[in-house]
């Protein structure tokens, strides 16, 4: 007998109800059917469901299990067909949402929580990326929204942004490192010396770019930038670090900021999108970022 839907919530009934007569009743159905139902079923499956106790039926064993699991696969079906009617009406399955390495991840997470109330059945894939690798994730579609997005490159015509903010890049390293003992402007030549702490960029198909380094200089690759800060503090290496995320270490005295001749010039950074035709999650999130006090947040701390 093929065990479909009907069936199982034949027998669930049944189970639930204690006897034919009575599940019958709620069935609307005569008990004679219902025990044939059963009969059938349990001499396909070669196994009893039910123990016959004069007019009363008591589950054995395995029936206790195929209740239990019937009422899953019941639910996992009234689940499928309301999922499906929701995508057919334009819900997504899935979101994917890119991040600049040098921005925080926490204004994400009541935006996530929101979005989950309102498309329970979108999945939010989340990527951290480095450099143009955001701009990468975005340009091969791996990406449907990209936050952060570093120096405006040319797009297509699919692909939309506005600027966010600008990074301002400072010089800061170690309190001992002897760099600190130079009072004057340090010159390439000062530098060269030491490693350069960087973090390599996720560019798949665009050129892929090192923030800082300079020619003949030995690098120490971080693999991200907590990973770069700690470096930076233990004076493993030297470089320049996005300004909201090492000023606190520069006001207890943990770094020190040093004045070069050749300073990084900052970075604006954008959030930039796919267009395309109107989804809900997909417009909802858009709508999320674009606001500033959602924007503003995203320039604390990498947590």
């Amino acid at each position: 007998m093929h065990i479909s839907a009907q069936v199982l919530k034949v027998i669930i009934t049944i189970a639930r109800c204690g006897s034919f007569a009575a599940a019958a009743e709620e069935l609307h159905k005569v008990p004679t059917a219902l025990s044939y139902t059963v009969h059938k079923l349990e001499s396909e499956l070669e196994l009893k469901l039910f123990e016959r106790l004069g007019k009363q039926l008591e589950l054995t064993e395995a029936g206790h299990y195929f209740i239990k699991k019937g009422q899953m696969i019941l639910s996992e079906l009234d689940e499928l067909q309301f999922a499906t009617q929701r995508i057919a009406s334009g819900v997504e399955t899935r979101l994917n949402i890119t991040l600049n390495n040098i921005i925080s991840l926490r204004p994400l997470y009541t935006l996530l929580a929101e979005s989950e109330r309102h498309f329970p059945h979108t999945e939010i894939h989340i990527a951290i990326d480095v450099h143009d690798g955001v701009w990468d994730a975005l340009l091969d579609k791996r990406a449907d929204i990209a936050i952060g997005a570093p120096n405006q490159v040319a797009l297509p015509g699919e692909i939309c942004c506005l600027e966010m903010a600008t990074v301002e890049w400072l010089f800061a390293i170690a309190p001992d490192h002897p760099l600190t003992a130079l009072t004057r402007p340090l010159r390439a030549d000062d530098l060269r010396r030491y490693p350069a702490i960087c973090i390599q960029d996720t560019s798949v198909k665009l050129e892929p770019k090192v923030a800082w380094q300079l020619r003949g200089q030995k690098a120490i690759v971080a693999p991200d930038y907590p990973a770069k800060i700690a470096m930076h503090l233990n004076g493993l290496g030297i470089g320049f670090l996005p300004s909201h995320l090492c000023q606190h270490f520069i006001d207890d005295g943990r770094l020190v900021r040093l004045m070069v001749e050749e300073s990084k010039q900052p970075t604006p950074l954008f959030l930039a999108w796919q267009q395309r035709s109107p989804r809900p999650c997909y417009s909802w999130w858009l709508q999320q970022l674009k606001l500033p006090e959602v924007q503003q947040g995203f320039y604390t701390t990498l947590c």
